[in-house]
């Protein structure tokens, strides 16, 4: 277990200037985004009020309170969004090839460390849960500070304070992220680990066996999301038999048997069939 957590804390480490840049980069575009928004509408109060001579309260009746809720869904919120996923999509894929770039190949003595070959594949897995987990618990964080930004430039007449819960509720992405329900959770992640080992194990693949792994692993890729989507194929030759609430469930079992095949796979692969 000391060895896996040193793994663990290696693969940490090798991404973490590029993970600390994205968050950055996260941070920088939606404060961006809140303070256009603010300085927008505290124009629109001014212009309404000055010119127009409008009052407070018709000004409310005719714009609502404004509130950080109503910009969470725009651009500057989903462009990071889209950039993360992105960068931790690429990074699923490059955390494999990497040890294999350079004249050294450092595959080779990771391979040789004392440790069963799939607590490299684990390690490398958790890792990339780690920093997904980081990354949501960074954007719940900034969402107050976020806030605060908006506080200052609004007047406390024409706004709405939201709660952290009620942040997280107005944006639509954090509620996939963060469903309120268990189940939801379990099922949501527990789709995203499937895919990540999936992937893991393509890579595996096409590692053992170079250009015919190719081919190998697109249709291991290919066969793996016919059989997740198959209960949806099913359901359409038995003219709606399921409920949506089954369709999932069998989706989800699918993954988890996906996943444990994968898994003893990849493992077969590291100890037999693996080229440095």
């Amino acid at each position: 277990m000391k060895l896996f957590g040193k793994l663990v804390n290696f693969e940490f480490r090798r991404f973490l200037p590029i993970y600390i840049s994205l968050l950055t980069i996260v941070f920088l575009i939606e404060s961006v985004g809140v303070l256009s928004y603010s300085f927008m509408m505290k124009s629109e109060i001014t212009e309404s009020i000055v010119k127009h001579g409008l009052s407070k309260e018709q000004f409310l009746q005719d714009h609502g309170f404004i509130s950080i809720g109503n910009v969470l869904s725009g651009f500057m919120f989903t462009l990071p969004i889209v950039i993360a996923a992105v960068t931790i999509f690429i990074y699923i894929l490059f955390i494999w090839y990497r040890d294999w770039l350079g004249e050294n190949t450092f595959i080779y003595r990771l391979l040789m460390l004392p440790v069963k070959r799939i607590q490299l594949f684990f390690s490398k897995g958790v890792t990339i849960l780690i920093f997904v987990f980081g990354l949501i618990a960074f954007q719940v964080a900034i969402l107050p500070a976020l806030q605060v930004i908006l506080k200052l430039i609004i007047p406390v007449d024409y706004r709405l304070d939201l709660t952290t819960q009620g942040l997280i509720r107005s944006f639509y992405y954090l509620k996939f992220l963060l469903p309120e329900n268990f189940i939801d959770f379990v099922i949501n992640y527990g789709f995203g680990t499937a895919f990540v080992i999936v992937l893991f194990t393509m890579t595996l693949i096409e590692r053992s066996y170079r250009f015919k792994g190719i081919f190998i692993a697109a249709f291991y890729g290919i066969s793996a999301l016919i059989l997740v989507f198959s209960p949806y194929i099913l359901q359409g030759i038995m003219q709606g038999y399921f409920y949506k609430n089954e369709l999932l469930w069998m989706q989800f079992s699918i993954a988890i048997v996906l996943s444990i095949i994968s898994v003893f796979f990849s493992n077969h692969l590291l100890n037999r069939k693996i080229r440095v």
